[in-house]
């Protein structure tokens, strides 16, 4: 999970897609995911790797020349992806939890519960973080 995170790889996506760190790691726990990571979805896509990017976005990161091998193997490459993905799922909406639970889902009951979960994992890591 996060231990197996480079730090510096989330540092350095929250500088490029203006997310904070401390919401990329709360994601990021909540998500579970890990290095080389492959979860089927019951609509027929799968998750790959700490973030968990849905293979819906591959049309979009072939164009960008990012391989599934890459997003599901490489934890800087899925850091970045993930990043990039969430903070376009902010900046789309007027309220930043909608955003952030659209990073899960668009359908509203997932994307409340998910934000929640968010929320909490974000707050339990301000606590961390301020003792």
């Amino acid at each position: 999970m996060i231990s197996d995170i480079p730090l510096h790889c989330i540092n350095k996506a929250a500088y490029e897609y203006k997310v904070p760190a401390k919401l990329i790691v709360a994601v990021l726990n909540v998500e579970r995911g890990r290095v080389g990571m492959i979860q089927a979805n019951k609509n027929g896509t799968y998750d790959l790797g700490p973030m968990q990017i849905n293979t819906s976005w591959w049309p979009t990161l072939y164009h960008y020349g990012i391989t599934p091998q890459a997003v599901r193997y490489n934890a800087c490459t899925n850091i970045k992806v993930g990043t990039w993905i969430l903070g376009k799922a902010i900046a789309s909406e007027p309220n930043v939890l909608t955003g952030i639970g659209n990073y899960h889902s668009h359908t509203l009951k997932y994307n409340q519960v998910y934000t929640q979960q968010v929320r909490v994992m974000y707050t339990r890591l301000t606590k961390v973080l301020a003792s």
